[in-house]
Parts: structure tokens; sequence; C-alpha cells
């Protein structure tokens, strides 16, 4: 079967294409794929209660996410690799064949925001930021 590789055109288009369009492209530029949706009823009009709350959500777990990032990520304090942690996340990152940390971040995270990584031997290994830190 014969393979089909885009144009460097294609591949840079995101988002809608012109003012009235209502055909929206997608471009993940991590697996090389390229999604084509159809918007026939945008919705218009102030979000409801539901869409609040959900965006309340949303917002919490990505300062959550961010917090985690921002302590473990390579630094100075944390090593050019980062921390041990961040390094497993970007395995567990490979494996999933995700396009970003956070979503591995996101998969471990429970419902109240705290990211539970399980390490090599399967034990979880818990980061929340209103936990003390402990030095070992």
């Amino acid at each position: 079967m014969a393979k089909i590789k885009t144009i460097n055109v294609v591949n840079g288009i995101s988002g809608k294409y012109g003012k009235n369009a209502k055909d929206y492209f997608a471009t993940n530029s991590t697996s090389n794929k390229i999604r084509l949706a159809k918007l026939d009823k945008p919705f218009k009009g102030p979000a409801t209660e539901k869409q609040l709350e959900q965006q309340a959500r949303f917002a919490a777990r990505q300062a959550a996410v961010s917090e985690w990032l921002n302590a473990n990520k390579p630094n100075e304090a944390n090593g050019p690799k980062g921390t041990e942690l961040y390094q497993y996340a970007m395995k567990l990152k490979q494996r999933y064949s995700f396009s970003n940390i956070n979503q591995v971040l996101y998969k471990y995270m429970d419902e109240s925001n705290v990211i539970n990584l399980p390490n090599a031997s399967g034990k979880v290994q818990p980061f929340n930021s209103a936990l003390p830190k402990t030095e070992d």
C-alpha cells in the first residue's frame, strides 16, 4: 500500500481557513496527523452554568499541572534532565504515544487534582503542593 505524504503547506494549516468557513483544520505536529471537522452550528451566546463549571475545573487542573512541571522540569536546581519523576513522566509520554507531557499528568490526576505517577515498581508517588515537602 502506498504511503501518502502531505506537502508542507497542508502540514501548517490549523484553524479555520476563511472568515465564514465552516471547515476547521487541526494539525498535530508530533504525529503529523491532520484532522478536518465541520462546524455546522457554532455556539453563539453566553456560556451556560455547566460550561462555566467545566472551565473552572479545567483551570484548576491546568494550574496543578503547571505547578508540577515548575517543580520538576529541567532547570539549575533539578539538573539538565529534570527530576526523576519528570524523566519517568517523559518515558510514560513515549510509551503512550502522547504528544505532550500534560496528557500524562492529566491521565494520572485524581478528582482532587493530585498527580499520582506510578513508579517502575508499581508504587504511587503523589504530588500535591498542599502537602509539606520533606527531604530524604
